[in-house]
């Protein structure tokens, strides 16, 4: 126990202050590193597919699709980026259904693809994209802490025990908690003084970032996986750490959206100043 809680922590610890890094330092190596966290969640996710049935079609035009998405946000082409992640979705869709097979590759795409769309845009949004990125990532990581230690320390009665029978109600709450404070630590350090939006939309990220965990844990079991890969010692696999920022990521990124084209912003504004309201 102890011995996986050290090793788990060293990763842990190791892979916030790379992300961090790059975060910070953004332009190319932050697209860098969101385009490895896309190949890795491409390939761990059709992994998984594939250890039921997959065609060798839908893995080369899975594998185009991902080369294409790379390269349009590489050079900064986000709509490009978007346009192949949605047309590579349905193209796949399509074989899989002529297959009489599941959409799962399908979705796959989706959810590497527009996480990474998401990212990028809130990283490059201004004045202050990395407030925003740091923002979320500070969110995801106190819920997934808290939402560790207080499962174990107070147990009780189980959260989706059909899908993951590890997690309780007492995790759920202190990850809730643990995301609501360290989101609005953050942004108060960032200069936010809305406390009321920035608490609501902490508190709304960790929830849906929660509900990311619980739906890849019901997708590894729906296809009898324990672990994503063994890529992240005692961690896994990339999804089994991205899971809960995939879904807060994109929940981010259409509640930015939505606010910035409300009649009383005076039009769509940027990503990071929506988020991080002053």
């Amino acid at each position: 126990m102890q011995r996986e809680l050290l090793l788990r922590t060293v990763s842990a610890v190791i892979l916030a202050a790379v992300v961090l890094f790059l975060t910070w330092r953004g332009g190319t190596g932050f697209r860098l590193l969101v385009v490895a966290m896309i190949v890795l969640l491409f390939f761990e996710w059709y992994r998984i597919v594939a250890s039921r049935r997959m065609s060798q079609l839908v893995w080369i035009l899975g594998c185009l699709a991902t080369a294409g998405i790379v390269v349009a946000l590489l050079a900064g082409l986000h709509s490009v980026g978007l346009l192949v992640c949605i047309v590579g979705a349905v193209i796949v869709a399509v074989v899989r259904i002529r297959e009489r097979a599941d959409i799962a590759p399908s979705i796959g795409l989706l959810y590497a693809g527009l996480f990474g769309e998401a990212l990028i845009g809130i990283r490059e949004s201004e004045p202050d994209g990395l407030g925003a990125v740091v923002f979320i990532f500070v969110i995801i990581w106190a819920t997934d802490i808290l939402a560790y230690f207080g499962g174990r320390s107070f147990a009780g009665p189980r959260l989706a025990p059909a899908i993951s029978p590890n997690k309780t109600w007492s995790g759920f709450v202190c990850g809730l908690l643990g995301g609501i404070l360290g989101g609005s630590i953050t942004a108060w350090l960032l200069g936010s003084h809305n406390l009321l939006w920035i608490g609501l939309l902490a508190a709304f990220l960790s929830l849906v970032g929660q509900i990311g965990d619980l739906f890849e844990s019901g997708f590894k079991r729906r296809f009898a996986v324990k672990d994503s890969s063994h890529i992240i010692p005692g961690h896994g696999g990339a999804m089994d750490r991205l899971d809960s920022l995939v879904f807060a990521t994109l929940a981010a990124y259409i509640v930015a959206m939505i606010a910035g084209t409300m009649p009383q912003t005076g039009g769509f504004d940027s990503l990071s100043a929506i988020l991080l309201r002053r």
